[in-house]
């Protein structure tokens, strides 16, 4: 049996900047890793694992 909880935040001023701010890199790094995925599968190559993208683009 799966349980879900839905909780809704009220955050401060100060908390929405830093949460925007995490949530663009977080795209930035996605975009780059999904980028590098496409470019791979068009030249034929394999996709990188896991491991493989968390090195190259998680800093």
């Amino acid at each position: 049996m799966k349980l879900r909880f839905k909780y809704r935040v009220y955050p401060t001023p100060g908390q929405k900047y830093r949460l925007a701010k995490l949530f663009g890199c977080v795209r930035v790094v996605w975009n780059d890793g999904l980028a590098c995925c496409q470019k791979k599968y068009k030249s034929g190559e394999k996709k990188p694992v896991n491991s493989q993208l968390q090195k190259q683009f998680i800093t």
